[in-house]
């Protein structure tokens, strides 16, 4: 009984060559799976800077603006709470646009970013 050449199963080169296809559909997924991982710590990051901000910039807009100054950059935690170890760099630019009209500007920086977060409002000040 004579076999037909077909009906042999898989060769050698052809079991090698899948497997190296598998290989590399492999190797593709795990630094697809890298990238996305590196792509979300960086998006929670940016967050929690936008968190602190934004709830600085609250805080400064419910005090007298007359009082408002500009601040150099602090090291800040997630809290947005003032510790040497702090990720966060947080800053403030207090500027007076015209006679009653103060504009506030918060940078908070955060680990692994290209740009910082930035925050703008604009103050009236009432005058007496």
């Amino acid at each position: 009984m004579t076999r037909v050449r077909d009906e042999r199963g898989f060769t050698l080169i052809s079991v090698l060559l899948a497997v190296m296809i598998l290989i590399i559909g492999l190797v593709a997924l795990a630094r697809t799976q890298t990238l996305l991982t590196a792509a979300e710590s960086g998006v929670s990051n940016r967050s929690v800077a936008l968190s602190v901000a934004t709830a600085y910039l609250e805080q400064l807009r419910g005090a007298d603006p007359s009082t408002l100054v500009s601040e150099a950059p602090v090291a800040v935690d997630a809290d947005g709470q003032p510790s040497a170890a702090g990720a966060y760099q947080r800053s403030t630019v207090v500027t007076l646009d015209q006679t009653n009209l103060v504009r506030l500007r918060v940078v908070v920086a955060y680990p692994h970013g290209p740009t910082p977060v930035e925050l703008v409002a604009l103050l009236y000040m009432r005058t007496p």
